[in-house]
């Protein structure tokens, strides 16, 4: 007998299938390679997207650069406003590419990464900044901050989600209300 996990379809519309022998044992090495690597493209994907409405909000409020607060309202809408079959098709095929990339040594040094901090440190606690632009996505973004504090997510990849804005929010000391 096979059980069909499927994973919210906000996310992720593959089917995956396991055997029900295993249902109280661990999944073969493989298989939980292939269910974790899938994981991260979906989260990956949606970082992607949400990347992408931060970029449209932050040229929407005239900003030089990405603020957090552009960034984080690109996070809260993605994760309240579901990708339409073009952007997820679009986003999923970005997250492949950046899992199969080879890693390119990118990495923060420890210089930049003691700087970050002592910004961090220096930051005070505020509110997020909110645009006025009236172009539809912005205007979404504003009634998903609206409602952020009282959204109850559907699943754990959501929750996922949730908790990295969350987690940008602490490090950046900004308040959504």
């Amino acid at each position: 007998m096979t059980y069909e996990i499927m994973l919210h379809p906000l996310y992720y519309s593959q089917i995956l299938k396991v055997n029900s022998f295993k249902k109280f044992s661990r999944i073969n090495e493989m298989e939980d390679d292939q269910l974790l690597l899938s994981l991260m493209q979906v989260f990956i994907a949606q970082m992607d997207s949400a990347l992408k409405i931060s970029n449209i909000i932050s040229e929407h409020s005239n900003e030089e650069e990405m603020s957090p607060d552009s960034l984080v309202t690109g996070l809260v809408y993605r994760l309240m406003i579901s990708m339409d079959d073009k952007e997820m098709k679009e986003s999923m095929e970005k997250a492949d590419q950046i899992l199969h990339e080879e890693d390119s040594g990118n990495s923060d040094s420890d210089e930049e990464q003691e700087e970050v901090k002592k910004e961090e440190e220096n930051r005070i606690s505020r509110n997020i900044k909110k645009n006025t632009c009236n172009c539809n996505i912005c205007a979404k973004a504003r009634a998903c901050l609206l409602n952020y504090p009282s959204y109850e997510v559907s699943d754990q990849l959501a929750q996922k989600f949730k908790d990295a804005i969350d987690n940008t929010c602490t490090i950046h000391k900004l308040n959504i209300l």
